[in-house]
Parts: structure tokens; C-alpha cells; sequence
């Protein structure tokens, strides 16, 4: 699958690189970002300055935003590939299903699409966001490929049940997932499946919130 980058931003940057943006367009200091990839802040440091050297004399925020905007405008050619990619694939995209994707894009939690072989069909903007990938880098890739090694047979254990009862809340509602994110961490969510007939067969519908989301949403509506 071919890989976007933006010349000017992402293309010269190296993963460390590239992972310390990441980190701090999710509001995490340079003290958070050193504790969560095990460096010191001065290696943190050394490495603002190597991105300033290739970004330009910038701030911190300035460098963070430069970056987010080029995300997004790398998101909107995203989208239409992804379109046009889903026609190509699924063979059962019309107009109006073009429009629909549109909409599951803007849907503001993970929505992941996959056949019954375990390949990864759809995936909407957010869970693109959240796991750090961009679509064709998933569409079509078998989703054990991103999910962490060690939890294979769990999730091989929870396909089996929820193919088996697909109404059962225990195996469709409020479930776990991890996913290794393309910077190597692992991201916890939480979500619901659904099972739905489509043109092409079965599928399996995933729409899911990051863990920490979920939970502090479940604490408030308690409160």
C-alpha cells in the first residue's frame, strides 16, 4: 500500500522525530513526553532543535501546529482516496454511499469496518487519529496485524464467541480492544460490535472510544 507524507513537514523528520509532534499535538509536556518514550529532556531538547533545523525557527506551539496542518490538509486528500479506494474494494460504493462514508468520517469515535476473515474494510477518520494511521495503510490489512501479539488468541477467542451470539451484550457491548499505534504504543478502546449483511457478505461494525474517554464519560454520567 502506498504511504502520504508532506514533503515539507513529514518527509525529512525521523520517527523519533515524527513521534515527538505526535505526543505534543496531544497536549502531553516535554516532561510527559520523556517519561512516556524513556529519554531525558535534554535528549528532548536535542531533538526540538533537530525538527526546528528542519521545520524553521520556530516555536514549540508553531512547530505543533505546522504539523497538525499539514495532518489535515493530508486529510483531506485522505478522504477522497479513501472514497474512491472503498468503490475500488468493495465493489458496492454508489453515490450515495459515497456520501455516507463522508458522513461515518466526521462520526467523532473509531469506526472500523472488517470481513469475517479478520481484514480491515473501512476505517473512519477518528480511528485513523487514534491509532496513527492513514486509511490505505489499513484498508485491506488483516487486523492482527495491528493488534499486539501477545492478545491474538484473546481476540481470535472473542471473534469466536461474538460470531456465535452477535446479540449477546457480553461479547458486542462495551468490549476492550488494544491496537498497537504506528509509533509502537499500545491504545486501549473501548466499543460496541455489530454484525450486518452487506452486499459483499458479512461484516463487522466497530465503533469505538480511546479507554480513558470512555471511562471518564461512564464516571460522569454515574455522578
Amino acid at each position: 500500500m502506498s504511504r502520504r507524507s508532506s514533503p515539507d513537514v513529514q518527509s525529512g523528520l525521523s520517527q523519533r522525530e515524527l513521534q515527538l509532534l505526535v505526543l505534543a499535538s496531544k497536549g502531553l509536556t516535554d516532561q510527559a513526553i520523556a517519561i512516556e518514550l524513556g529519554i531525558s529532556l535534554a535528549t528532548i531538547a536535542t531533538y526540538w532543535g533537530r525538527i526546528r533545523i528542519k521545520l524553521g525557527p520556530l516555536n514549540r506551539t508553531e512547530l505543533v501546529a505546522k504539523y497538525l496542518d499539514a495532518r489535515a490538509r493530508e486529510g483531506v486528500i485522505e478522504l477522497q482516496s479513501e472514497i474512491t479506494l472503498l468503490k475500488t474494494q468493495l465493489g458496492e460504493a454508489k453515490e450515495q454511499d459515497a456520501e455516507l462514508l463522508i458522513a461515518l468520517n466526521k462520526v467523532p469515535r473509531a469506526i472500523m469496518i472488517i470481513n469475517l476473515e479478520g481484514e480491515i474494510r473501512y476505517a473512519n477518520e477518528m480511528a485513523c487519529r487514534i491509532f496513527g494511521y492513514f486509511a490505505d495503510e489499513l484498508i485491506g490489512t488483516p487486523f492482527l496485524d495491528i493488534y499486539p501479539e501477545g492478545r491474538h488468541d484473546m481476540w481470535q477467542s472473542w471473534l469466536e464467541s461474538f460470531l456465535a451470539n452477535p446479540l449477546d451484550p457480553a461479547y458486542s457491548r462495551h468490549r476492550s480492544a488494544y491496537v498497537r499505534h504506528k509509533d509502537g504504543h499500545i491504545v486501549e478502546v473501548i466499543g460496541d460490535g455489530t454484525l450486518f449483511e452487506s452486499a459483499c457478505g458479512k461484516r463487522i461494525m466497530w465503533v469505538a472510544e480511546p479507554a480513558e474517554e470512555f471511562r471518564a464519560s461512564m464516571s460522569r454520567d454515574g455522578a
